[in-house]
């Protein structure tokens, strides 16, 4: 237990203050810190409108995909259909093109080979 010493009326000094004027440096590093997480609560609060839009607008973008995913898929006929036809014409599929792989085919980011 530490060495505490009784003030004029009989009460422990707190050694939480006596250690804060013992080192000023950490007292002022730790008032630094609370400084600093405050400004961060502060900006964060201010941008709170333009956060949430920001997570509203990506859902809404992953929902669009989604859907344009589910709209574009085969039914099992026409890949029936696809099948039969490449094993009569001999050619090997390259696999499912998606929305997404026909717009880079497009753009010219990938090939359509």
């Amino acid at each position: 237990m530490p060495n505490q010493k009784r003030d004029s009326r009989g009460r422990f000094d707190s050694s939480y203050w006596t250690s804060a004027r013992d080192n000023p440096g950490t007292t002022a590093a730790v008032a630094a810190g609370v400084a600093g997480v405050a400004a961060a609560g502060a900006f964060l609060w201010t941008r709170r409108a333009q956060i949430g839009e920001a997570l509203k607008s990506g859902m809404d973008q992953l929902s669009e995909m989604k859907a344009q995913r589910m709209a574009s898929s085969r039914t099992q006929e026409e890949i029936a259909e696809e099948a039969l036809t490449l094993k009569e014409t001999g050619k090997k599929s390259r696999g499912p093109r998606g929305p997404i792989a026909q717009q880079d085919i497009k753009a010219g980011m990938a090939t359509a080979e």
